[in-house]
């Protein structure tokens, strides 16, 4: 297939064969696009900075490459097709407007910063199989306020949720094991997490100005805790260890200003 970078006379068109990288990058005024069956990968940064507003995806599609889709600005709703077993880095960054992404829950790999920069993205249900939320995947998703994380899942990465500035309520499920540096850092709404027994690790400023952030219980299996870790949680008003960590790793977690509760309950 021929590559129609740049071109901005095409509005509307039907694939029918798979893609170079890049082929539709820039073309501003292209809205509408079509795949037609058989098409199993969308190539690297295919629609990047398009004017695309909708697509039709094949059921046959697997794959969506690294920022297919990256500042498609106008698009506000994708469908994905139950065979997507993928979605490469940062296929969606940058996606401003895109409120709704359905059938999400079928794909079972999402690599990191896929969704980085989805400010409008509402809600999340994620696939079960899924282990990892990789780095800065779900950041600066600004209007996320409910996210089903996936019970499988061991491991929430670097910024993950980073500036969710409306994530309110957080279920995080058994069998998670670490909690990485600035995961929930700046969810501002944020009022309730439940860590739950299994935690092993939480990063440096995890939970970093989380600002209605009003009591934390720490798991008994928790190892370590890094600094400042719930730093400028200014409604934060009680905290409970249940593990052993000595004070020295605890006192840097908050700033200066903050009066908290440190209460000390160790679990047989």
């Amino acid at each position: 297939m021929l590559s129609y970078e740049n071109n901005q006379r095409i509005t509307e068109i039907t694939i029918n064969e798979s893609m170079p990288a890049s082929c539709f990058k820039d073309c501003r005024h292209l809205k509408n696009v079509t795949l037609s069956e058989g098409i199993e990968e969308l190539s690297d940064y295919c629609f990047r900075s398009s004017g695309i507003e909708k697509i039709t995806l094949p059921s046959t599609l697997k794959t969506i490459g690294e920022y297919a889709f990256e500042n498609c600005l106008n698009l506000k709703e994708i469908y994905l097709p139950d065979n997507l077993k993928t979605i490469k880095e940062g296929a969606f960054y940058g996606c401003h407007n895109l409120i709704h992404i359905y059938n999400i829950e079928k794909t079972e790999n999402i690599e990191p910063g896929a969704f980085c920069g989805c400010r409008s993205l509402q809600s999340l249900k994620l696939n079960n199989t899924i282990e990892e939320i990789k780095d800065c995947t779900f950041a600066c998703c600004q209007e996320l306020q409910q996210v089903d994380l996936p019970k499988n899942l061991k491991k929430i990465s670097k910024h993950s949720f980073q500036f969710c500035q409306q994530l309110r309520n957080l279920d995080l499920p058994e069998g998670l094991r670490q909690i990485d540096t600035f995961a929930f850092s700046s969810c501002s709404e944020l009022k309730t997490v439940q860590i739950p027994e299994g935690v092993q690790q939480i990063g440096s400023y995890a939970f970093e100005d989380c600002l209605k952030l009003e009591k934390v219980t720490l798991p008994k299996t928790l190892q370590s805790i890094g600094k400042r870790a719930f730093w400028g949680c200014d409604n934060l008003r009680q905290i409970v260890f249940q593990s052993d960590i000595h004070f020295s790793d605890r006192k840097p977690l908050f700033s200066p200003t903050q009066t908290i509760e440190i209460k000390k309950t160790l679990c047989e």
